[in-house]
């Protein structure tokens, strides 16, 4: 089996001479090494947010050999700078557990849409309107990188627009210092639609590792997250700059209008697991089934450095020929497969 994480290695042996006869020898030999995980990092990312709010018990659900990042939700910011207190149980403690004993690299998200029925946008704002401030945020965040031994951050704010671009700005590079003085190696990316590149500046993007692409929501129907939308919204990213290895393409795991989960769905009727659109609970619910996975994966090896899923509590992991994850891993590895194939030329070796 291919390894989607780490680079094949692959070894040709030299023709030799045997006296007056020439040899043709056809010998191909791989070795699957098994690094790792972050040596591989150049190779196709899955990235799933991992939310608190469902417990430490779907931990234990995900095949952490499918996924290379995993990114807690959610850390939620003030308007004076300070991060509120996890609070959440011994959720993080048990998340940093199981990936890193996994060889799995996890951030934390800071932000997220709302917090308590209130827009974070607004917070944000108020939380970096000077550069006192943006300091403060910032080191508020790399403190529970220290406290909890995390390998990077996720900023959530959604979103920054033309009158905060340059305050986000501030954040993102104090950010970076920060995590560029814990060692080499440490994480920042952001959490981005596919419809608003042109309010981050190429300062901010030039400081992330990458950005993670929320390439769903489109409208509660099934404007949703169809294929084309996938495309436009990574394509909007590459129109501002950003190379393929920094553009992370966001899955949905669950239905608009109805927010049901896609777990959910194939409970309720095993057949759902091939489709796009069904009803559910007496309303169309639109999502993404296996085949439309596994296009945007395809599309995603080709075209930018991974996938991301929101969230990963929500996939059907009780079949895992039913698994959203496990499509996206089978179809990562196929990718890779072919991209490694040797050619014919290679395959066969003149020997004088």
């Amino acid at each position: 089996m291919l390894n989607i994480f780490g680079k094949e290695r692959r070894i040709r042996r030299d023709g030799f001479t045997l006296g007056k006869f020439f040899v043709v020898i056809a010998v191909l030999s791989f070795l699957f090494a098994l690094p790792e995980r972050g040596s591989g990092m150049d190779q196709f990312k899955v990235v799933g947010y991992a939310p608190n709010w469902y417990g430490a018990g779907y931990l234990d659900r995900i095949d952490y050999n499918q996924v290379t990042h995993l990114i807690y939700a959610f850390a939620i910011p003030t308007e004076d700078g300070e991060v509120r207190p996890l609070n959440d149980g011994g959720f993080m403690t048990a998340l940093v557990k199981k990936a890193h004993e996994n060889n799995v690299k996890v951030s934390i998200a800071i932000g997220g849409w709302s917090y308590k029925g209130k827009p974070l946008e607004s917070t944000f704002a108020a939380a970096t309107d000077t550069d006192a401030k943006c300091r403060t945020l910032a080191n508020a965040m790399l403190k529970v990188v220290d406290d909890y031994g995390l390998d990077g951050i996720d900023v959530d704010w959604e979103y920054p627009r033309a009158n905060t671009s340059r305050q986000y700005e501030t954040l993102i590079k104090y950010l970076r210092e920060g995590l560029d003085q814990r060692g080499e190696g440490k994480i920042l990316t952001s959490a981005v639609t596919g419809f608003m590149a042109a309010d981050y500046s190429s300062t901010a993007l030039g400081c992330l590792n990458w950005v993670n692409v929320m390439a769903y929501d489109g409208n509660g129907g099934s404007g949703h997250s169809p294929y084309q939308y996938a495309v436009d919204s990574v394509n909007a990213w590459k129109k501002v700059g950003l190379p393929n290895e920094k553009i992370m393409l966001g899955v949905p795991f669950y239905a608009r209008p109805s927010w049901a989960s896609y777990k959910d769905l194939v409970a309720a009727d095993k057949n759902n697991a091939a489709k796009d659109k069904t009803d559910y609970k007496g309303a169309t619910a639109y999502y993404n089934g296996l085949e439309t996975i596994a296009r945007k994966t395809e599309f995603a090896f080709e075209n930018a450095g991974g996938v991301m899923i929101w969230e990963i509590s929500q996939d059907y992991t009780a079949e895992k020929e039913l698994s959203l994850l496990n499509k996206i891993y089978e179809t990562a590895q196929k990718k890779l497969s072919e991209t490694e194939r040797p050619s014919e030329q290679e395959t066969v070796v003149n020997a004088k």
